[in-house]
Order: C-alpha cells, then sequence, then structure tokens
C-alpha cells in the first residue's frame, strides 16, 4: 500500500475544516495543548487563529516508523478546565489516552488532521487505513 501524503494545500485545507468544528468551543478552551513534535503545526494553526496560548508537552512513542514506549520530556502543569488537543495523527489512540490519563482533572476537546479509525472524541480532518503511513511535507522538506 502506497503512503498517504499530506502536502502543504492539503494541510491547510484539512486545518480549517478542524478550525470550522471546534470554532464555537473556542470560548470555552483556555488554551492548545500541543504534543511535540507531531502536533506542533496544527496547534500553531489554532492557536493563531483561536486566538489561544499554546501548551508544549513532550511525549514521543514512535523510532522511525516503529511504535515503542511512550518517552516523556517536559510535561506542563495544566490547570482544570477545557483545553484543545492538537495532534497530526489519531492511530491507535495510546498518546491521546496517555496524555488525558495524566491530567484527568482537565477536559479535553481533541483534534487530529488524520485518523485510522472512527472515533467520537476525536474530530479529524480525514479519514485513512489502519497500515497506511502517513507523511507530511514538513517531516520531507
Amino acid at each position: 500500500m502506497e503512503n498517504l501524503f499530506i502536502d502543504y494545500d492539503r494541510f491547510r485545507e484539512l486545518c480549517y475544516v478542524l478550525l470550522d468544528s471546534v470554532k464555537g468551543k473556542r470560548k470555552s478552551c483556555y488554551a492548545v495543548l500541543c504534543p511535540l513534535r507531531g502536533g506542533f503545526y496544527l496547534s500553531d494553526f489554532m492557536s493563531r487563529h483561536l486566538n489561544l496560548p499554546i501548551i508544549y508537552i513532550e511525549i514521543t512513542s514512535y523510532n522511525e516508523k516503529k511504535e515503542g514506549d511512550f518517552v516523556l520530556g517536559y510535561r506542563p502543569e495544566l490547570e482544570s478546565g477545557r483545553i484543545l488537543l492538537c495532534d497530526d495523527i489519531y492511530d491507535t489512540g495510546r498518546t491521546i489516552g496517555k496524555i488525558q490519563g495524566m491530567y484527568p482533572h482537565v477536559e479535553f476537546e481533541t483534534v487530529c488532521l488524520v485518523s485510522k479509525k472512527k472515533d467520537v472524541s476525536v474530530v479529524y480532518g480525514c479519514l485513512t487505513e489502519k497500515d497506511r503511513w502517513v507523511d507530511f511535507f514538513w517531516e520531507v522538506m
């Protein structure tokens, strides 16, 4: 199976789809939570368009194209309330689940550019096959 490549134009299109889906909820979110590195570009877009500050968290579970154990770097303290969690891919749900589990006092509105499964708790821009690898323009620059 061929990789799915998200170029800049497609990325921008997906960002606006996601923005439209969360605009009404903006007032209830106090910040954007950005998992570094995958969530960086979407978080920046949402932060600028919703006028919300970005809070970064360092968490990874992939080494090259292989999923492994979580490596947690910087872990911010989050206030109670609602936060917009932005990531590039919703694959197995492990990363989103891990982040949400670290902050049980926070309510998350979660958006991802691409999803590999249907999940009503996550708003995503497009759906792709589970076994398809996704490449973004920023990974191949």
